[in-house]
């Protein structure tokens, strides 16, 4: 059976309900009928295709390769190099097992490569989570320990890692230490004339950098904490609190903080964090006719409370 046929034989795919909004249910199949032709020009086995990802086979092992990142950037690019745009993607991503093996077996070495990303706690890896590396840092995101090797992103498994004889905790701390702060740009802006707000930009890494944020950007920690937003990982906005009318300010950076999430590459939530004296919380949201009615952490309002 070729490899095409997987395809062929089955009626159209159904549109992600992660994709509403941003791209049609015909361009969906559109896009996965050219993912599935690359797999067969290259001679690689495609053994399923599921919701938002493709896996294929290679000497027995499946790989996952979640389409997430290369849907935003197709449906941001015209349609007439949507073919091209492909298999520049898969191009980069062609698997290097040898390599991985040697940097599973040296640490010293593996080290450098060392990174974190946070994803959405619906992000699905195509197995239990709880088989990889991770940890929560901002509530309703899983934060990854991942190697960047090769121009990839390799989610570690916990039982690779054994022979690095590293506690996870350790592992956590060196990749952070590792964020490439020289590709992240930050820029200060004022909004209404009133609040200070720094956006940090980057191709992978602005919200990662916000788990060190006080070694790294502590000019954002104001008075009372900061308000934080990772809508991508790409895209950080951060204020520092100074005052207790930060709800005006959520009022207004709620509708682009939405839009950077469903519309960029790599998103993570649209929820919004309260960091102060090393936690995370995050900010009470309810669904109402209204539209979302966001609150502020009931520890928040007590510590402005007892300062004011």
């Amino acid at each position: 059976m070729a490899l095409f046929d997987i395809f062929k034989k089955q009626k159209k795919v159904e549109l992600p309900e992660m994709y509403n909004g941003i791209i049609s249910k015909d361009e969906y199949n559109f896009i996965m009928e050219i993912c599935i032709k690359y797999h067969n020009d290259n001679e690689l086995i495609v053994s399923k295709i599921d919701e938002g990802e493709i896996v294929i086979d290679i000497d027995g092992d499946e790989h996952h390769r979640y389409l997430d990142n290369l849907v935003r950037v197709l449906a941001s690019n015209d349609k007439t190099i949507w073919n091209e745009l492909i298999y520049e993607h898969f191009d980069k991503l062609k698997p290097n097992p040898s390599a991985l093996k040697y940097l599973y077996k040296d640490y010293d070495y593996a080290s450098q490569f060392l990174r974190v990303l946070l994803k959405e706690d619906t992000f699905n890896l195509g197995d239990n989570v709880e088989n990889y590396v991770h940890r929560i840092d901002f509530p309703k995101t899983n934060t990854f320990l991942i190697l960047e090797f090769e121009g990839q992103f390799h989610f570690i498994h916990k039982d690779e890692i054994a022979e690095w004889n590293k506690s996870e905790n350790d592992l956590f701390e060196c990749a952070i230490q590792n964020l490439p702060e020289d590709e992240i740009e930050a820029k200060e802006y004022e909004f209404v004339e009133k609040f200070t707000v720094y956006i940090f930009f980057s191709g992978d890494y602005s919200a990662s950098l916000m788990l060190d944020l006080r070694n790294r950007a502590n000019y954002a920690i104001g008075k009372f904490g900061t308000l934080i937003a990772i809508p991508t990982k790409g895209t950080a906005y951060v204020h520092p609190i100074e005052n207790s009318d930060i709800l005006e300010l959520i009022v207004i950076l709620q509708p682009t903080i939405e839009k950077i999430y469903n519309e960029d590459s790599g998103n993570i939530t649209t929820n919004f964090y309260w960091y102060y004296d090393n936690k995370m919380q995050i900010l009470p949201a309810e669904q109402s006719e209204n539209g979302l009615l966001i609150s502020l952490p009931k520890d928040l309002i007590k510590l402005i409370n007892e300062t004011e």
